[in-house]
């Protein structure tokens, strides 16, 4: 009995309703079944601004599983989920870097989001395993010193057996914008601050900043500049974490909400 009512709570339109009135709120997702499955999280790159964008990953196959000839894929989108670039890197450290700048982008000076996945021929080794590598980016202003932060947000999978779909929703959504979450820092004390958000499914998502009202679409992301003492968000998705960049005359710095 208990086994029935488990797999009825957590139903696809149970969660739904679950999440909208707040009864036991599903943040994830977890029905999917993930397992040989490469997991990302939605990574910020910037070019605008005189930014640069470093990002450090290690072979996390070869680290954990003793894997040979592992490689990652790494999908690049632009602030409007439009798909920019692909790239593989087969030939893996345990600790890698790439950089992100508008000639690596072929010339776009703006913002987006990238998605990163570890694969390897040699699937049985991890064949009941999910793999996550939380990463971190690194932002450079005007050749500034890099700022780092680590993964915000899980977002995307592939399955190692299926490649070729890049698969979403993880995170879980309401019908209602009636989730709240007050960032714990004090903003006033800076000259501007930035707030980055991605959306992390395919769907619509909404949200608000006191009385100013904001729309994403499903893979989108949106900059928000402002100053104010607090922030409180609302929002009908259950994991919206902005990304935080705080100005000071010449210094700056990123980090989690």
């Amino acid at each position: 009995m208990k086994f029935l009512v488990n797999r009825l709570v957590n139903t696809r339109l149970a969660i739904f309703f679950r999440n909208t009135f707040k009864i036991k709120p599903a943040y994830f997702n977890n029905s999917k079944n993930l397992k040989n499955s490469s997991i990302s999280d939605c990574f910020c790159w910037r070019t605008d601004a005189g930014f640069v964008t470093k990002f450090k990953f290690s072979d996390i196959l070869s680290l954990f599983f003793e894997t040979e000839n592992s490689w990652v894929e790494l999908n690049f989108f632009e602030k409007k989920n439009n798909f920019l670039k692909k790239i593989k890197i087969k030939e893996l450290d345990i600790s890698n870097e790439l950089i992100i700048n508008k000639k690596f982008l072929n010339g776009v000076e703006d913002y987006g989001t990238f998605y990163i996945y570890h694969f390897s021929e040699n699937s049985n080794s991890f064949l009941n395993e999910t793999i996550i590598n939380r990463c971190y980016t690194g932002f450079s202003k005007d050749k500034q010193f890099y700022s780092f932060v680590h993964g915000n947000t899980l977002a995307k999978y592939k399955k190692n057996n299926d490649r070729s779909n890049e698969l979403t929703n993880l995170v879980g959504t309401s019908y209602l914008e009636n989730h709240h979450y007050r960032i714990q820092k004090e903003f006033s004390e800076y000259d501007k601050n930035e707030l980055f958000f991605a959306n992390p499914t395919n769907k619509r998502i909404s949200f608000s900043i006191d009385e100013d009202n904001y729309i994403l679409e499903g893979g989108c992301s949106k900059k928000i500049e402002f100053v104010r003492k607090n922030i409180s968000i609302k929002t009908n998705c259950l994991w919206l974490r902005p990304l935080v960049f705080s100005y000071k005359k010449n210094f700056f710095d990123v980090h989690h909400s």
